[in-house]
């Protein structure tokens, strides 16, 4: 199991690689782009999961430099699949859900690690709501530096404690599970093409599903960020979502489009602002970290007006 195995062709549909024995109750997709250090933490805190033989761990590596074979090496119960570098996120999560065999599947990245109950808070989560995707919360484990606390603000502040359990619009992707089979019915395509969560989960919403998103599934965000590398992964971020949305879109509604992201950048700003006040937590960090959010938010502008 310890050995990398190539990546599927992310050109063909939702088939699986069925390894035979006993099913897995829960497959954990990782997505692995940060290097070795990274991912060999997040696999530490899975290692320390109260009732680790319930689960696979899919660890789907692009970064390179052996990292792949020092995974294989270090973590034998995980399986490694090697994709070649550069790879976006979302195409690596596919691969890993199509490989996946249990019947909900997790997704989660190299830079997260986790309370040794986080297997357990999943599945129970399922047991107790039959929906297809359930979201639980991020927290951040990189304060040290502003820039950290910008991009933890601007990516995750919506899902950091505390929330009510509850139905929701949108689910973090470090922290969401869905049944299997749901997401290969109303999604397969979609994953064909390793698009963004966002993506997905408008496309279950649309058929009827509802998302669900609950406080006692945690992952802790620990990912240390130059300014510039994130600015660059908001920027092609956002230009995949707004791509996806004027796809195939008449020139008038690309022209409306870009005319109301003049609003985005004030309105993306509030939600990171009122994300912290609502909750009480982290102000000081907040009021600080506010001239590297409004550039952050200020990219949405530019996003819309070239895709």
């Amino acid at each position: 199991m310890g050995q990398p195995r190539p990546a599927d062709n992310l050109q063909g549909g939702s088939a699986r690689v069925e390894d035979g024995g006993t099913s897995p109750e829960l497959s954990v997709v990782i997505a692995s782009v940060n290097g070795y250090g990274y991912i060999a933490e997040c696999l530490r805190a899975l290692e320390r999961q109260r009732g680790r033989g319930r689960a696979e761990v899919i660890v789907v590596e692009a970064s390179g430099n052996g990292a792949a074979e020092r995974i294989a090496r270090d973590f034998p119960w995980a399986t490694v699949v090697p994709a070649a570098a550069p790879r976006p996120i979302p195409e690596l999560r596919s691969v890993g859900i199509r490989r996946a065999r249990a019947g909900i599947v997790v997704t989660t990245e190299d830079h997260c690690v986790f309370a040794e109950d986080w297997f357990d808070q999943i599945l129970h989560a399922h047991e107790a709501h039959p929906h297809a995707a359930i979201g639980g919360a991020v927290e951040n484990a990189s304060r040290a530096r502003l820039v950290d606390w910008a991009a933890y603000l601007c990516e995750y502040g919506s899902f950091m404690l505390p929330f009510a359990a509850g139905a929701s619009a949108a689910l973090p992707g470090p922290n969401v599970s869905y049944r299997r089979s749901v997401l290969e019915q109303a999604a397969g395509d979609l994953l064909a093409r390793g698009v963004w969560e966002n993506v997905i989960h408008d496309r279950l919403r649309a058929r009827g599903e509802q998302l669900w998103l609950e406080p006692s599934i945690v992952v802790y965000h620990k990912k240390t960020f130059a300014f510039w590398e994130f600015l660059t992964q908001r920027y092609y971020f956002g230009r995949s979502y707004a791509a996806t949305r004027v796809q195939e879109a008449p020139w008038s509604r690309r022209a409306f489009f870009v005319a109301v992201s003049l609003l985005l950048p004030p309105l993306f700003l509030w939600r990171y602002l009122r994300n912290v006040l609502v909750r009480r937590r982290f102000v000081r960090e907040l009021l600080l970290a506010i001239p590297l959010l409004a550039i952050f938010a200020g990219l949405w502008l530019m996003r819309w007006a070239l895709a």
